[in-house]
C-alpha cells in the first residue's frame, strides 16, 4: 500500500503593481486631503469597528470621480488598474466594478477583521487593493486569515503545514492586491504617521464572463 498526503482546497491571492504609481499620487492626493477634510463625509459607516478611519466608503460623490473613466482621474486609474487585472487573469474577462474608496490611516488607525461579500443580488468576487501611499518601514500589513482556522480547532493537523493563521503580503507603494471577496482580513493599528499617511484605494469586482463562461 503506498501511503501519501495531499494537501488540497488552496486559497490564492494575487499579487502585482501599477505602472506609475507617482502620476497616481499626484492625481489623487490633492483630491483624497480636500474631500477628507470633511468629516462627515468621511466617517466609517455603521456596523465597521475601526477606531475613525478617514474613509470615503459610503461617498458616492467621491467613488464617481474615481469610476467616471471620461474624467482624468478615472481615466488613468482604469488604464492602470486593467493593466494589472490583465496579468492576473489567464483568460479574456469581464468585470463589473462595484464600488471604488480610499481608506487613510494617519492617526494609528486600524480596521477589523472583515470580509467583501455582496448580497444574494449582487455577488462579489475579488476584493482589490492598491497602495497609493505607503512605507513597509512604517506602516501596518494588511493582514488574511487561514478561512478554515475555526474548523482546525477541532482536528490535528500534525505540523506538516508550516502556515500561521495569519498571512501578511509584503508589499511596497504602488503594489496591488486582489484575492477572494470572503477571505478575512484586516489592517492593525500602527503608529501615527500624519506627514505621510497609509493611504489605499479599494474596490471590488464581479466577474461576468471568464474564457467561454459567463
Amino acid at each position: 500500500m503506498n501511503l501519501y498526503r495531499k494537501q488540497i482546497y488552496p486559497t490564492s491571492y494575487y499579487h502585482g503593481s501599477v505602472e506609475d504609481n507617482q502620476l497616481l499620487k499626484d492625481l489623487l492626493i490633492p483630491s483624497i486631503k480636500e474631500y477628507s477634510s470633511d468629516p462627515d463625509k468621511n466617517r466609517p459607516p455603521n456596523g465597521w469597528l475601526t477606531n475613525n478611519m478617514v474613509t470615503s466608503f459610503t461617498n458616492e460623490e467621491v467613488s464617481q470621480i474615481l469610476t467616471d473613466d471620461s474624467s482624468e482621474i478615472g481615466a488613468e486609474l482604469k488604464k492602470q488598474y486593467f493593466k494589472v487585472l490583465n496579468g492576473f487573469f489567464d483568460k479574456d474577462f469581464s468585470i463589473s466594478l462595484d464600488q471604488m474608496w480610499y481608506n487613510v490611516y494617519s492617526n494609528g488607525e486600524y480596521q477589523e477583521s472583515h470580509t467583501h461579500l455582496g448580497g444574494p443580488n449582487n455577488p462579489l468576487h475579488f476584493a482589490c487593493v492598491h497602495y497609493l501611499s505607503f512605507n513597509p518601514q512604517i506602516h501596518t500589513l494588511l493582514a488574511f486569515t487561514d478561512p478554515l482556522t475555526r474548523m482546525r480547532n477541532f482536528s490535528i493537523e500534525m505540523d506538516s503545514h508550516n502556515y500561521s493563521e495569519k498571512h501578511r503580503p509584503l508589499v511596497q507603494e504602488g503594489d496591488f492586491l486582489m484575492f477572494p471577496s470572503w477571505l478575512e482580513h484586516e489592517v492593525k493599528a500602527g503608529p501615527p504617521t500624519p506627514e505621510y499617511p497609509r493611504i489605499s484605494i479599494a474596490f471590488n469586482i464581479t466577474v461576468t464572463k471568464y474564457g467561454s463562461d459567463e
